[in-house]
């Protein structure tokens, strides 16, 4: 392996005893002196923060490392060990999830656990995939992802073609190595580094994906595993696609219909479908008159559909009720508030900077996993098919092949069922409203399983552990701490 990846920082701490030897078969010869790594811990701001190195590439380690950034958050008791978490993405940032365990996780957990977060490759502060300058970001975001002509396609293609260029130009020796199935090699490696002979884990939404496709390769190595969220191993992007903009409609027909029984709700007080009707008309003015904000920026069709989809996801929350906000506003002439609403989701602050990577990590992350068809022609069947069953966010999200399509490296992933068993049942969760990973996808993983549970939640909103359901916190705490596992699969009101 290459040496320089191993010299990682070290103020004064006390060390991790040396990593057990992993329940599953020894690692490659080539892989121990990663898997026998001692992480030592420095203090970050009350809790502990280290270095992980991991190889470039597997298939070749004397290309290099890369330096995944840990923090632990350690057990406000005694500790039974640690459990590692990652929040979604791609491109969230497990770090930060990590250091506000005490707000996202109940006090069972953060009691008896050493909670870790880590930075997956190309992410935050793990060598991070940087494409874009921050103007550029904005421009991308604004343009027109929805196209209705001839020229806006070609214009489309031509933007989504120079997003790889640039990001084969400004991440060129880390972009081509972000595959999910090389950040679930390194979750390996962090597994032994933390001492564990098997790995405890809480994955939310494409935390899950991390998370089964870690079961298919290291199945010995699993230990309590909640996968709350899911985005399926097995369907292809377009399955995958055509999934989220129905799971968006139903969120936007079911926040139409709570708006209207309120006093306050800027939509008509008729049917859904004429409330759906009078956001879509919106949103097609805003496809050739733009509005003006109190920035010298327009809230464009597009960045007006992003902040719409991105306030549908936390319901309970308070995403709703900002919704009614940026509508009422948008339909009186000022896209103000709707800009700031997306603005705050994609952490841009008002100077103009955005406060991480995420948007370059998650299509250099997606290109990689998964083969896509992304013929413009292809694409504008696929967005007048997908508007038959979500007419507003069905075309929109059809377009979104496009980057992958003409991504400079070709995908690595494919598509997989994963079947492998597991000592430990796995504990799948899901709302059965999930705007962006339904329910169905759970109910697929779970029976593809061997012994896996299944609890769900009937509610609004993305993802169910955290989410104001005693139940479901219950449960996904009880497996975790004691090793409960549900007789049966469970509903929660």
């Amino acid at each position: 392996m290459a040496t320089a990846g191993l010299a990682l920082t070290a103020c004064t701490s006390a060390q991790d005893p040396a990593a057990e030897v992993p329940a599953g078969p020894p690692p490659a010869a080539e892989l121990a002196a990663y898997y026998n790594q001692t992480l030592e811990w420095t203090d970050c701001g009350g809790n502990e923060c280290a270095t992980l190195a991991v190889p470039k590439d597997y298939a070749d380690p004397e290309l290099g490392d890369f330096e995944i950034a840990l923090l632990r958050h350690k057990a406000n008791d005694n500790s039974q060990g640690s459990l590692v978490l990652n929040p979604g993405g791609p491109g969230g940032s497990g770090v930060d999830y990590a250091a506000a365990a005490d707000a996202v996780l109940t006090t069972e957990l953060t009691d008896n656990f050493d909670i870790v977060g880590f930075d997956p490759r190309g992410v935050g502060k793990s060598n991070p995939i940087n494409c874009l300058t921050d103007a550029q970001k904005d421009e991308w975001l604004a343009a027109d992802g929805k196209p209705d002509s001839a020229a806006e396609e070609e214009k489309l293609v031509a933007d989504a073609a120079e997003y790889g260029v640039r990001c084969e130009k400004n991440a060129a020796g880390t972009f081509e190595f972000v595959s999910t199935d090389a950040v679930v090699k390194d979750l390996d490696v962090l597994r032994a580094a933390l001492g564990e002979g098997q790995l405890d884990y809480l994955g939310k939404s494409y935390g899950t994906l991390i998370g089964a496709l870690y079961v298919a390769e290291f199945p010995d190595n699993v230990g309590r595993f909640v996968l709350d969220g899911v985005l399926p191993p097995d369907l292809d992007t377009a399955e995958i696609g055509l999934g989220q903009a129905e799971g968006f409609e139903d969120s936007l027909r079911r926040y139409v219909a709570d708006c209207q029984e309120q006093d306050d709700c800027p939509l008509a007080k008729g049917s859904v479908d004429e409330g759906v009707a009078q956001i879509d008309a919106f949103l097609d003015g805003l496809a050739e008159d733009p509005l003006p904000t109190d920035s010298d920026r327009e809230l464009t069709q597009s960045l007006a559909l992003g902040s719409i989809l991105n306030y549908l996801y936390f319901p309970d929350f308070g995403d709703w009720d900002q919704l009614s906000a940026g509508l009422n506003d948008g339909f009186a002439g000022d896209g103000s508030t709707l800009l700031d609403m997306y603005d705050e989701r994609l952490q841009r602050s008002s100077n103009g900077k955005y406060a991480d990577n995420s948007q370059e990590a998650f299509y250099a992350v997606s290109c990689l996993d998964r083969p896509v068809d992304g013929d413009p022609g292809t694409l504008e069947a696929r967005a007048e098919d997908w508007a038959e069953s979500a007419p507003t966010f069905g075309p929109y999200l059809a377009w979104s092949d496009v980057v992958c399509a003409q991504w400079p490296v070709g995908p690595t992933g494919t598509p997989l069922e994963v079947t492998a068993a597991t000592q430990t049942p796995v504990l799948v969760v899901s709302t059965t409203h999930d705007p962006a990973t339904p329910l169905a996808w759970a109910q697929r993983l779970s029976e593809s399983l061997p012994d896996a549970r299944l609890v769900t939640y009937d509610a609004d909103g993305h993802t169910a552990y955290g989410n104001r359901s005693g139940c479901v916190d219950e449960i996904v705490d009880a497996y975790l701490v004691d090793g409960d596992v549900p007789a049966q699969n469970v509903s929660c009101p």
